[in-house]
């Protein structure tokens, strides 16, 4: 190989090394955020298994480090709605009720994100969890799988009513019960 091979495989392979140090500095945020753990800043770097520098090259601070998890978290919800697999109907039914179980089973990481990152970050992220929906709703009316007449407005304040819900004695049940009802009026011919 030449020399100039040998560096854009060096290159190449840093690269890689880079992700995977940032991937690994997420994943173990994701965990302490979601295990509601309280630690400092540099102790992330320890359990993703990198050195403090890798850390602040990738994340200057702790608001950064939670915005990056809440954007992964956002688009990890988002990918499932597009499974070509399934018809756009069940697409829809796949989403609502995936995020309900995925705000069930991650309740501390969402009020963690909640608290820490940005307000225009979040809204980022609610404006592509509403771009999600809307497909889903457009794509599974035109196949006639629900009603045609449901304003991307309304799902969405369903959404937030679960997410904002939490403290209730029976959230995780009535939280299912909502998106069961949801599913069942968009099914449901308008009288």
């Amino acid at each position: 190989m030449s020399t100039r091979g040998l560096i854009v495989a060096a290159i190449r392979a840093q690269r890689a090394d880079a992700r995977r140090n940032r991937d690994a500095i997420v994943e173990a945020a994701r965990n302490v955020f979601d295990q509601n753990e309280h630690i400092r800043f540099d102790d992330f770097a320890a359990r993703a298994g990198v050195g403090v520098g890798t850390l602040y090259r990738n994340f200057p601070t702790r608001e950064e480090l939670a915005a990056a998890v809440y954007e992964e978290e956002v688009a990890a919800l988002c990918d499932q709605a597009r499974d070509p697999a399934r018809s756009a109907g069940e697409n829809l039914d796949a989403f609502l009720r995936g995020f309900v179980e995925y705000v069930v089973a991650h309740i501390g990481l969402a009020r963690t994100l909640a608290a820490v990152v940005d307000p225009a970050a979040q809204a980022e992220g609610g404006i592509e969890l509403e771009r999600t929906v809307a497909d889903l709703l457009t794509r599974a009316a035109s196949d006639g799988a629900i009603r045609n007449d449901v304003a991307v407005g309304a799902v969405m304040i369903v959404l937030h009513g679960i997410g904002s819900a939490t403290d209730r004695p029976l959230w995780e049940q009535e939280s299912r019960a909502a998106v069961e009802l949801l599913l069942a009026g968009l099914r449901k011919a308008p009288s």
